[in-house]
């Protein structure tokens, strides 16, 4: 069964923003840039590609600092004075990467966004004020796309290595080699969030110092025992703000300002415990902390906290600086996509499809059923816009072919309401490769397989943006059609095709005739039951009569598609 290549899904701004010509031209290839939206600061960097695809320069980067977002992290809600702050900071940024050239801009969003009420509110208004794509990264997304940051600045490295990222609002912990991860976790110990939790105050106390130690060792415990279980680890490498403060009140106070570059620095146990006991001095005296940032000075101490319990559970005796992490893991990772890096990195090219089969492995559902019903629904997606019934484009189909591979895995739990099921098993899947807004309408797609039609007293369906709904109600449609035409999970549907005829006089909706070829000698009796069940929804959707012919196939039978 030869599949065919998963399309690379692109992560581009609209076509509006991309037909404005940038106020500075720049020949040779491609320039992009991504927005980090962290919990502490937002950050910016556009990257270009090198001629030879082995590498890419940074053009520039622009840091500005959030300090608003953080009460995200306690209230769940990005109030009226955060919005208006991010979307000052995001049109400036836009306007920079297109003076420096940028073809496409991409915005992140992590903890601050992804646990607020209204972070889909958020991000929607975004992409409509300011025609930004910008999409909201589960925690399992933001460490693969962290992994590919550190492999791309630390070309050779070897051997099994753990990452830890101190941002404002998660933790992440990464254990992998050049080839794959082996763990990736993400845990609410970010040094914003922590900060807002255990030192209500300006001037912390020695008892809530004391807790918070606590907090986080009790966090870590059972992380430390299936790290050990996964393999260990040779090496230790920090990313993030908090492991570079750090490093540098390190240069400045033990190397007497020396200018070692903060990539590659070490950092012994030893060192942290030191600067750590520092800071908690200097916190309980109320003294602002010297050598680091104003906007990182009131959370640094509970990010080296973190730092040290991580370091004193995991035994390790000393941690190396990487300063490239998530923004550069989402440049590397278009780059990838788009045929303009290699550097020893093409087989991290294609995530989105690898962990849709990954997931279909983990919950033991029918390969042969999934793939038959994905390839006709990729058919009747191709046929349908052929016909202009839709315009949809790769990304939708790769949507669908998503949900189509996965619309059964709730059978895993059980027959009964599988469809609901097979939601909330996709939902929280971690599929790689794929914003939280995507992932939402693969499992809405996949669970409207079957049952009811989608509907606004649904909430996993009103959760959606209108346009993300439209969408996922014209898949559902299509993947109703191609779920009936295997009812019997016995692929005897080898192709079809369709005849469109405009409506005539005196009739209110176009014909759509669905010719369907079937293999010779097979009953075909279930897929046409099940065509009269699942046909509505389609028919509702693209306002067409639906009749439909079999015919039996004598030639081999098509080649399946993987999309």
């Amino acid at each position: 069964m030869r599949r065919r290549q998963v399309p690379a899904m692109p992560m581009t701004v609209s076509n509006k923003s991309r037909n404005n010509k940038s106020s500075t031209e720049i020949s040779g290839p491609p320039i992009l840039a991504c927005i980090d939206m962290g919990t502490n600061s937002f950050h910016m960097i556009v990257c270009q590609a090198s001629d030879q695809r082995d590498h890419f320069e940074v053009i520039t980067r622009v840091k500005e600092a959030v300090p608003f977002f953080r009460r995200a992290l306690g209230a769940h809600t990005i109030d009226q004075q955060a919005m208006t702050a991010a979307l000052r900071i995001l049109r400036d940024m836009k306007t920079k990467a297109a003076q420096k050239g940028a073809r496409t801009l991409v915005a992140v969003a992590t903890s601050a966004v992804r646990e607020s009420d209204n972070g889909e509110e958020v991000l929607t208004r975004i992409r409509t004020e300011l025609d930004l794509d910008a999409r909201m990264i589960s925690g399992r997304e933001e460490a693969r796309l962290i992994y590919l940051g550190v492999l791309w600045s630390m070309p050779s490295i070897k051997g099994r290595f753990a990452i830890i990222d101190i941002g404002g609002g998660s933790t992440e912990i990464i254990v992998a080699d050049r080839h794959r991860t082996y763990f990736t976790e993400s845990y609410k110990l970010g040094a914003a969030r922590l900060t807002t939790r255990f030192f209500k105050k300006e001037k912390p106390n020695s008892q809530e110092i004391r807790e918070l130690h606590d907090e986080v060792r009790g966090m870590l415990r059972p992380a430390a025992a299936r790290l050990s279980e996964s393999g260990g680890f040779n090496q230790l490498i920090g990313t993030s703000g908090t492991v570079q403060a750090l490093a540098k009140l390190h240069r400045a106070n033990v190397k007497k300002g020396g200018q070692q570059e903060l990539d590659g620095y070490i950092l012994t146990l030893e060192a942290v415990e030191e600067i750590v006991e520092y800071l908690e001095s200097a916190s309980l005296a109320g003294d602002r902390i010297k050598d680091v940032s104003t906007d990182r000075n009131r959370t640094v101490l509970a990010g080296s906290i973190v730092l040290l319990e991580t370091m004193r559970s995991l035994n390790v005796p000393q941690i190396v600086v990487c300063t490239s992490a998530l923004r550069e893991g989402v440049i590397v990772d278009m780059f990838l996509q788009q045929g303009w890096l290699d550097a020893g990195l093409a087989e991290h090219k294609t995530p989105r499809a690898k962990s849709v089969h990954n997931l279909l492995e983990k919950y033991q559902a029918s390969v042969e059923h999934a793939e038959q019903v994905a390839d006709l629904a990729a058919q009747i997606f191709e046929k349908t816009k052929a016909l202009k019934l839709h315009t949809m484009g790769e990304r939708e189909l790769h949507l669908l072919w998503s949900a189509a591979m996965l619309h059964d895995v709730g059978m895993f739990i059980g027959r009964n309401g599988h469809h609901k099921h097979s939601y909330y098993l996709i939902k929280n899947g971690g599929l790689l490769g794929h914003s939280e807004e995507e992932v939402s309408i693969i499992a809405n797609i996949a669970r409207y397989h079957r049952g009811s039609d989608p509907k606004e007293s649904h909430e996993s369906f009103t959760l959606l943006a209108p346009q993300e709904r439209q969408v996922v109600c014209d898949l559902a449609s299509i993947l109703r059609l191609a779920e009936a035409l295997d009812r019997g999970h016995r692929q005897v549907v080898q192709r079809i095709e369709f005849d469109h005829q405009a409506a005539g006089k005196g009739q209110d909706k176009a014909t759509l005739s669905l010719l369907i070829f079937v293999r010779p000698g097979e009953s075909w009796e279930p897929e046409t039951w099940a065509l009269k069940e699942k046909k509505p929804l389609f028919e509702k959707q693209f306002q067409v009569r639906l009749n439909f012919e079999v015919r039996t196939e004598t030639r081999a039978s098509a080649n399946r598609s993987n999309f």
